[in-house]
This record gives C-alpha cells, sequence and structure tokens, in this order.
C-alpha cells in the first residue's frame, strides 16, 4: 500500500499533465493487451504453413489442381490461411488477374486488421514527451514563480523541491513513450512477419493456377485435382 500512495503522491505532484500522460499509458496498455489477445487467436505453425507450400509446389508441378483439403489444416484454422484460400477457390477459374485482384483484396483486410491500434500506440510515443517536456517547464516556471514572489532570494529547498517535482512529468511521459514505442516495434515486427508469408501464399497459389492452366492447354491435365 506505501508503494500505491507513494504513486498517487508523484501523480498529484505532476498535476494535470501527469495525468493526462497517465490517461494516455492506460490507452496504450490496453491496446497493447488487445493487440497481444488479437496475435496470440491467430497464431499458427510456420512450419506447418512451409509444409503446405510445399504441397501446393509439388501439386502444380505435377499438373495436379489445389484440392481444398490441402490447405484446411487445422494448425492453420485460426490463422489468415482459410480467408486466402476461399478467396483463390472463388476465383481460380477467373482470369489470373482478377483471381490477383482479389487475393490482393484479401491481403488488404488482413493487413489492416493486423495493424489496428498501431497508429494510436504510434502517436502516443510520439505526444508522451512532449507532454512530459510541457509538465516539466510549467513546473520550473511555477518554481520560478515562488522564488520571485519571495523577493528574488533564492530558498534551496523552494528551487530543488519545484525542479523534483518538474521532472516527474518528463519521467512519466519517457516511462509512457518508451513503452508504447517498444509495444508497437514488437507488434509492427510480427505484422511483417506474417505480411511476408501471406506474400509467399499468394505467390505459390497464383504461379499453382497459372501453371496449371499452362499445363492443361497442353496436356489437358487442369481437370485432375488432388
Amino acid at each position: 500500500m506505501n508503494g500505491f500512495y507513494y504513486f498517487i503522491d508523484l501523480m498529484q505532484k505532476g498535476k494535470t499533465v501527469n495525468y493526462i500522460i497517465l490517461g494516455l499509458y492506460v490507452v496504450a496498455l490496453a491496446a497493447a493487451a488487445e493487440r497481444l489477445v488479437y496475435y496470440i487467436a491467430t497464431g499458427y505453425k510456420r512450419g506447418v504453413l512451409n509444409t503446405v507450400l510445399q504441397e501446393c509446389r509439388m501439386l502444380y508441378s505435377r499438373g495436379l489442381q489445389i484440392g481444398e483439403d490441402v490447405l484446411n489444416r487445422k494448425e492453420l484454422q485460426k490463422s489468415y490461411i482459410p480467408m486466402l484460400a476461399e478467396t483463390f477457390f472463388e476465383y481460380r477459374s477467373a482470369e489470373p488477374s482478377v483471381l490477383a485482384e482479389a487475393l490482393e483484396r484479401t491481403v488488404q483486410r488482413i493487413i489492416a486488421a493486423q495493424e489496428r491500434g498501431f497508429v494510436l500506440l504510434s502517436r502516443i510515443a510520439a505526444v508522451a514527451p512532449l507532454l512530459g517536456l510541457l509538465g516539466t517547464v510549467t513546473g520550473l516556471m511555477t518554481a520560478f514563480q515562488k522564488i520571485a514572489s519571495l523577493g528574488g532570494s533564492v530558498d534551496i529547498a523552494i528551487l530543488s523541491g519545484g525542479i523534483w517535482e518538474a521532472m516527474i512529468t518528463t519521467a512519466t511521459g519517457l516511462i509512457t513513450a518508451i513503452f508504447s514505442f517498444a509495444v508497437y516495434e514488437i507488434f509492427d515486427w510480427l505484422s511483417m512477419r506474417r505480411v511476408r508469408d501471406m506474400e509467399q501464399t499468394v505467390s505459390v497459389l497464383t504461379e499453382s493456377c497459372r501453371g496449371c492452366r499452362v499445363q492443361s492447354a497442353e496436356k489437358g491435365c487442369g481437370n485432375e485435382t488432388l
């Protein structure tokens, strides 16, 4: 409890700006928790994905179409694969350009879901230090105003106490910014890794469709499906 009361005391000494920074920290914490739940819920095993892509490559190299059972793996059901598979099977018989556009739209929807909250975290990381600096400046102004009201006589206790209280907002602002930026970077790295996997998946699917079209025209193999 002593630590809690000490925290409350620090917040009060930082005055209004400190409460604003604390509010931003709570928002950043909530955004981080929401993203963590999302990435855990939509997680997948990259080893299984690589195995599936290898099977797809093997199938179209043999002139066989990719069946739905190939992409319907239990380990990938929570990932982006079902969405891409649904789009692929829906537009597989269409023109290659139409298929590519449909897959691109699906990828963009998935990316938008993955990056939800990223702008908020980056803005908090940028604004929090500035608010901390603002609180420090206003705190120093208050401290010097007190000295001026005493006729200009410098009281070390008043001066040091005012400066100490003013620096609290800088510390809280930096803590909030560091936390927000670290969370943003971690989830951005996870998102980019998934984007690379999606690009590889789309490439394999479009190549398989194109390859089977060519072989179908040459050998009549396009009617075969695994």
